[in-house]
């Protein structure tokens, strides 16, 4: 299974501290991702490649444990989970589904 990083993702790692990622066939970065791991001197490191004159006693290369697949709740409503107070169920708040009514009104009549 694939393992993805966004450039949030490799901001988190930087910000714990990580300095090298092990990227192999199954590890994806988008290309924003890329340029977020050179900006923040976050070595990406193909596994089974050390850097060029390392040492053994240096410390291995940081392969943190990411969720893998998709990364966010289940889409298209309820689906047995408690609202939030204040919230409509399928996640807009009674604001945003009133605002989406009234435009609704407007496209309708003109």
């Amino acid at each position: 299974m694939k393992i993805f990083y966004s450039a949030e993702d490799i901001e988190t790692l930087a910000s714990q501290g990580v300095r090298e990622l092990i990227v192999d066939e199954n590890t994806v970065l988008t290309s924003v991702a890329r340029e977020t791991a050179e900006q923040l001197g976050v070595n990406l490191v193909t596994a089974g490649q050390g850097k060029a004159g390392g040492s053994a006693s240096e410390a291995p290369a940081v392969s943190p444990q990411k969720p893998r697949g998709c990364q966010h709740g289940p889409l298209g409503g309820d689906q047995g989970q408690a609202t939030a107070p204040g919230r409509a169920p399928g996640g807009s708040s009674p604001v945003v589904d009133e605002l989406i009514g009234a435009v609704k009104q407007l496209v309708k009549h003109g």
